[in-house]
């Protein structure tokens, strides 16, 4: 295409694709005349002088003061919601993590004030004590007292939380091999209360016990648990929660 200085009549080789993207506008590069291209005067028939400097692209004009300020001030809002929702993303990923610590640091408490909890801490695999009170350590044996056979049990009533809980009484029972109890009793304890980490040691001896007891069974007795409070066939001292022995063999 060949564009014609309307000021000073000098010719020009142009790319059309060039013009049609700045608009048509060029500058003469021997009179500095700026103008628009009519498509309607161009020819290319025209003819052309051979060595004539292309015509300069006219520079894009810059942008005004409060243009450049404008912008500035939508980049900076831009960059602020930007910080705002990731910061509002992690304080929600934070409050989880605290909810989910809360959740098993204190699931004891938590089991004691919403006791259907303990079915949700179930489906994941937790088992809940909501008294706190463990049966540690224990220890059977047949012994005889006063030429009678009797069975010596021995153990620990453990705080396993970090406050105070009231002690409990136990319940002591004799399994047979299908499970079933033979005989059971209730232990007590003298403390009325452990401190947080506290145990406190029980014993208990049942004289002539069954010849087929194969197991012995101490949990927190079923007034504790709110079940039927048991025959207490024999006492000693107390604790909570469960633990099983075998019965060692008889000689």
């Amino acid at each position: 295409m060949i564009v014609t200085c309307p000021s000073c009549d000098a010719k020009y080789r142009a790319d059309p694709q060039a013009l049609a993207r700045r608009g048509g506008r060029v500058r003469c590069a021997s009179c500095s005349h700026v103008w628009t291209v009519d498509d309607d005067a161009l020819t290319l028939e025209q003819p052309f002088e051979t060595g004539a400097p292309a015509p300069e692209p006219v520079p894009e004009e810059p942008k005004k003061p409060h243009e450049v300020i404008r912008e500035r001030a939508e980049s900076r809002r831009r960059q602020a919601r930007l910080a705002t929702e990731g910061a509002g993303w992690a304080a929600v990923a934070a409050l989880f993590v605290v909810i989910m610590a809360g959740a098993w640091l204190f699931r004891v408490d938590v089991v004691q004030a919403f006791p259907r909890a303990a079915n949700v801490y179930a489906s994941v695999g937790m088992t809940v004590n909501p008294h706190g009170l463990e049966v540690h350590e224990l220890v059977v044996e047949r012994i005889e007292a006063r030429g009678t056979p009797a069975l010596a049990i021995e153990g620990a009533l453990v705080n396993v939380t970090g406050r105070e809980r009231p002690v409990t009484p136990l319940r002591a029972a004799v399994l047979d091999a299908d499970g079933a109890v033979l005989v059971e009793w209730t232990v007590l304890l003298e403390s009325p209360e452990l401190a947080a980490g506290a145990l406190e040691r029980f014993r208990t001896v049942l004289p002539d016990p069954p010849a087929n007891g194969t197991e012995v069974l101490v949990e927190l007795a079923p007034q504790a648990t709110g079940g039927t409070p048991s025959q207490a066939p024999a006492q000693s001292h107390d604790a909570p929660a469960a633990e099983a022995h075998e019965t060692p063999a008889a000689h």
